[in-house]
């Protein structure tokens, strides 16, 4: 009779232990997972064209350069003509403005631009590594402290239908993520496989 109650003790465990993940993420968690993914994209856009095309690199590196050198980033906080460079700047290479909690750009993320400056026409991989980096970071962030479950849905934005499993889009950004860096690649896997 004890090792019967021991038994359902232990299954009751089992049971409650799985029924912690939440069934749907939070709309701000969900924005934040959706805007990273959207600044993911746009880096992985930016690395291959700066990979698969010298001319193109060489012009984006020049609209970047026009942009910064303006001396828009130099107050702060960035006043009108800031704002609207930085807005600028997020069209011609996402990942080199910092957004807040909201997805609203509010600075120039320094240590990308230069590291962009440097290396766009000679290594893509480097030059928009942290960008790509700082977004694998905000997901494990946001993964971390929601603790979901591989089936936890992700709630769309409004005005889009999207239906999407944290599992489905941790291995979709992983999939897109490890021709150019594989190292973050494997840790959103590794995140995936903590769920």
């Amino acid at each position: 009779m004890r090792r019967l109650a021991g038994a359902t003790a232990l299954f009751a465990c089992a049971i409650l232990a799985g029924c912690g993940a939440p069934e749907r993420l939070s709309e701000r968690e969900g924005t934040a997972l959706l805007d990273a993914r959207e600044v993911i994209d746009g880096t992985i856009d930016n690395a291959e064209t700066l990979r698969t095309s010298p001319e193109e690199a060489r012009r984006i590196r020049r609209r970047v350069q026009k942009i910064v050198s303006r001396g828009a980033f130099e107050q702060a906080p960035l006043d009108e003509f800031g704002l609207a460079a930085l807005g600028e700047l997020r069209e011609v290479v996402p990942g080199l403005a910092e957004t807040d909690a909201d997805g609203v750009v509010e600075s120039l993320d320094r240590p990308a631009t230069r590291a962009f400056l440097r290396y766009a026409t000679s290594d893509a991989q480097r030059a928009l590594l942290k960008p790509a980096n700082d977004e694998v970071f905000a997901i494990e962030e946001v993964i971390r402290k929601a603790e979901p479950g591989p089936d936890t849905e992700i709630p769309p934005r409004r005005g889009e239908s999207l239906d999407l499993t944290v599992d489905e889009y941790l291995r979709g950004t992983e999939r897109d993520l490890k021709p150019i860096w594989p190292d973050l690649a494997r840790r959103l896997a590794t995140l995936r496989d903590g769920l």
